[in-house]
């Protein structure tokens, strides 16, 4: 079981701290069987209600493979991805049992390779047919909504019904946020009773609805994580929703766009009056974007017609079902609207936000304040704290011990929670953090900006406050990253309280422009043009030339080396994340991405593993051997004995351990054999487990002219039953030390610690663990150190 102690994880047994290296599993897990985001084939047939996601992220049968992956890259959490629609996809209070006990079966292997766990109920603007991912088709059919018209209408952008998936712009997916399908939906699902008091269901509210459904969805998880006993031990807790969208709440003015810094826009960007008319079939001129390297840039306006012309009214294209098609949903479902909500057709309509025969606007302010107390609406105060209260006490009702990883809205500050309520105890500070400018343009660039800290206003207002948040050179750009990092820490301690902080999401795109997204590409072979040429000229006058010739070529080298665009990118972003101490999980493991179509979800292609495309032959391939503390150092006065399993079975109180459940199976391929995305930064040595509070970590990537180093730096502890601080270590780029390799000529690591002894507890093909203890004495007053030096990068 896992304590909480302020802004650290500890270990209940040994009161030792833990720190998480993570990865999340995976995106595949959002996509039903046989249906990617960029196949039309099966997208919604019947409502979607016959789906299945039994197999996704992948085939139970394929899980040893996947998750001894996962360990020899070092990773001890998971953030474990499931969706609404995975649960209750055949309609309301229907449960898919089957991929209920395939979830249960992928816990259990996560537990014999001694992973721990999170849950994610996950979701991306909504739904799959929103575009995005998580909740079931048939909560648009509720609200009467028509997917099918989505794209028409640009009451959402859906690759599956786009006319070229192969030219679904590059993170657009996002802005469905902003449109009017997924924005009607959270706004009926956080506070349908307050802004749609007529769209009543089965007598109750479609906010009730909605919520109860979704709780209800994940409390049958939990009861079955419960009933298998794998609560505490491999499950720690849940995530909230993932990034939970605002919908119209909050909204100033239904006449125009959100102007704040972190409103993203792409492409049409019809304003929330602009959707619902055109959700209704009616042309309006519609505001088109850019994105340039200040953010969101207007090109001008384009006039949008979902019946091109037509005006036949029994024959329009709407983003709303027709009469005919309600009633027959109705019947399908077996549900009933209320008189007050009979008649097909706009939701905001039929609350008098806007006026159909004039074509007008009535109400611009209607979501800006509270209709009857007219006090001014805040989203995350108002409802999406009231829903964070009833999922935690769902959950707590079944596994009482849960840590819930609090994620609120996306990249706003979070709210203030109360203080000194046993309902908000064992809580984690959960968001999510991308290097934003890297992700849209999908090129790692030679300047970025201080995102969070100018949405959070300390660069001052107005045009100038994008050049004053400008970061040039590699340098600079690593050095803003940490600030954005250090003020996310910051606001989680003052508003969430005295808990850990773990980044939910982090990571980079593969598919740079200019690079390839593998090794497989000879990108390096490609010459910079001449406008290229000037851009890193007129960069030379900022920058040192060799830095800024190094930023400008990267992103032409193969992925797999220290200077290539991918690997300075996720570099620069782990870099930060150590800075500040936090724990993480990155986003993430996809053993399906494909060459083409990446993570085959949205264009996205973010997976840290790429198959190789030639055959390998699982039953011939003798992958890693194991030794389990077959070599070391002993504490007996001679540091330079190699020790073997008979003279180590005791060293500071610690018993010798039989080999763990975690080994590898000595016919699993070997990561680097055939993984495509071979990041050198990605092989970092972690601290696993602290006998104490750590002070600093410190990792410098591999090159060829210089070698791989790491630091960690440690208060130690007098509460910890064991003194031994555990460290992962990589093979690649930290090779086992001299004193137990057999020629003084290979490559070896050196370990130097300021105190103490230390030894390899465990030997294995990709990495080992090093233990590190010390006397009570040794350790008093002092800062204790430990520095690994590696090798070079060898090409």
């Amino acid at each position: 079981m896992i304590e909480l102690d302020g802004p650290f994880f500890i270990d209940s047994e040994t009161k030792r701290t833990v720190f998480f290296h993570g990865i999340n599993v995976g995106g595949g897990a959002k996509l039903p069987v046989g249906i990617p985001s960029h196949s039309r084939r099966g997208f919604w047939v019947d409502y979607d209600r016959n789906v299945t996601f039994v197999g996704r992220p992948f085939p139970l049968e394929e899980a040893d493979l996947h998750f001894q992956r996962l360990v020899t890259y070092g990773f001890n959490l998971v953030r474990f991805i499931i969706t609404w629609e995975a649960i209750e996809h055949e309609g309301p209070g229907i449960y898919d049992t089957d991929y209920l006990d395939y979830v249960i079966q992928m816990l259990k292997k996560c537990q014999h390779y001694g992973l721990q766990v999170f849950i994610d109920p996950h979701q991306d603007t909504w739904s799959r047919h929103c575009g995005g991912s998580g909740h079931p088709g048939w909560t648009l059919t509720l609200a009467g909504l028509n997917p099918l018209n989505f794209n028409t209408t640009i009451a959402a952008l859906v690759q599956n019904t786009y006319d070229n998936p192969e030219k679904y712009p590059r993170m657009i997916w996002n802005t469905n946020y902003q449109r009017l399908a997924a924005a009607t939906m959270f706004t009926l699902f956080f506070a349908g009773k307050t802004f749609a008091p007529k769209c009543v269901i089965d007598q109750v509210n479609i906010q009730d609805y909605l919520q109860r459904h979704f709780f209800n969805a994940i409390a049958q998880l939990a009861m079955r994580i419960q009933q298998h006993e794998l609560e505490d031990s491999v499950v720690l807790g849940y995530d909230t929703m993932n990034e939970p969208g605002h919908g119209y709440l909050g909204f100033p003015d239904l006449n125009k766009l959100d102007e704040s810094d972190t409103s993203f826009k792409m492409g049409l960007m019809p304003t929330p009056f602009q959707g619902m008319l055109l959700g209704s079939g009616l042309a309006t001129k519609v505001a088109n974007y850019e994105f340039i390297w200040s953010g969101p840039k207007k090109k001008g306006d384009i006039l949008v017609d979902p019946n091109d012309g037509g005006s036949n009214e029994d024959d329009i294209t709407s983003a709303w079902l027709t009469q005919e098609q309600l009633d027959d949903s109705c019947i399908a479902f077996g549900w009933k609207r209320a008189k007050s909500w009979e008649k097909a057709g706009c939701i905001w309509e039929l609350h008098g936000v806007w006026d159909k025969s004039t074509q007008s606007l009535v109400l611009p302010h209607y979501f800006a304040t509270h209709p009857t107390s007219e006090k001014p609406t805040h989203f995350a105060q108002d409802y999406w704290l009231p829903f964070l209260t009833t999922y935690i006490q769902t959950i707590r009702t079944i596994h009482r011990n849960a840590i819930i990883f609090v994620q609120p809205p996306i990249l706003d500050k979070p709210p203030k929670l109360p203080e000194n309520d046993p309902l908000y105890q064992r809580l984690v500070y959960t968001p999510h953090w991308y290097d934003g400018l890297t992700l849209v343009k999908k090129k790692w660039c030679s300047y970025n900006i201080d995102f969070i800290n100018l949405n959070r206003g300390k660069y001052g207002s107005g045009p100038l406050r994008f050049i004053r948040a400008l970061c040039l050179g590699e340098n600079a750009i690593r050095k803003c990253f940490i600030k954005q990092l250090t003020t996310i820490r910051a606001e989680g301690l003052e508003q969430i309280g005295n808990y850990p902080c773990l980044l939910g999401e982090i990571g980079i795109p593969y598919d740079m422009k200019d690079g390839s997204s593998s090794s497989s590409t000879a990108a390096s072979k490609q010459t910079p043009s001449i406008w290229q040429r000037l851009w890193h000229w007129f960069m030379s006058l900022f920058l040192n030339t060799a830095t800024t010739m190094t930023l400008a070529y990267s992103q032409l080298n193969d992925i797999n080396k220290p200077d290539s665009s991918q690997n300075k990118a996720m570099d620069a972003s782990i870099n930060a994340v150590e800075n500040t101490l936090l724990n993480y999980t990155l986003w993430q493991y996809v053993p399906d991405n494909d060459p083409v179509w990446g993570d085959q979800w949205n264009g996205e292609d973010l997976s840290i593993w790429q198959q190789e495309q030639q055959g390998y032959d699982n039953s011939t391939n003798q992958g890693p051997r194991t030794t389990t503390a077959a070599m070391g150092k002993c504490d007996d006065g001679d540091m330079d004995k190699i020790c073997t399993e008979s003279t180590i079975s005791t060293i500071a109180g610690e018993s010798s351990p039989s080999p763990p459940a975690k080994d590898l199976d000595k016919n699993v391929l070997l990561p680097d054999d055939i993984n495509k995305r071979r990041l050198v930064c990605l092989h970092r040595p972690h601290p696993r487990l602290t006998a104490g509070t750590p002070t600093g970590i410190t990792f410098n990537s591999p090159t060829s002219k210089h070698h791989a180093y790491y630091r960690y730096e440690f208060q130690p502890s007098t509460k910890v039953s064991t003194a031994i601080t555990e460290i992962f270590v990589p093979k690649n780029g930290f090779p086992l030390p001299s004193t137990i390799l057999p020629s003084d000529t290979t490559p070896s690591t050196q370990v130097v610690v300021s105190r103490g002894q230390w030894k390899i507890h465990r030997n294995q093909q990709d990495y080992w663990l090093l233990h590190w203890w010390w006397t009570e004495q040794e350790a008093m007053n002092t800062t204790m150190v430990l520095e690994l030096k590696g090798s070079k990068f060898v090409v």
